[in-house]
């Protein structure tokens, strides 16, 4: 593909009504896992919360350092600006 075609699908897929995007944005979300990798909700909802756990454990351990969210929209920005 292009750069000029995607940029086009881009600007198109903007175009779209809010819940059009977010489907949109699903659907694309969800192409990137291979077949063989899908879970089940169940499945799904049981690794986050492991993950869930494991982040708030690192979190209140000291084990690493939450950053304010506005610092990293400001450094991203300044990043991708």
């Amino acid at each position: 593909m292009t750069a000029i075609a995607q940029k086009q699908i881009v600007a198109k897929a903007l175009a779209l009504p809010r819940p059009a995007r977010a489907r949109l944005a699903r659907q694309l979300w969800e192409s990137l896992d291979p077949p063989e990798e899908k879970v089940s909700k169940k499945e799904w909802d049981k690794l986050w919360k492991t993950e869930l756990e494991k982040r708030i454990e690192e979190l209140e351990s000291g084990k690493v350092k939450a950053i304010p969210a506005a610092q990293v929209m400001a450094e991203l920005r300044a990043k991708y600006s």
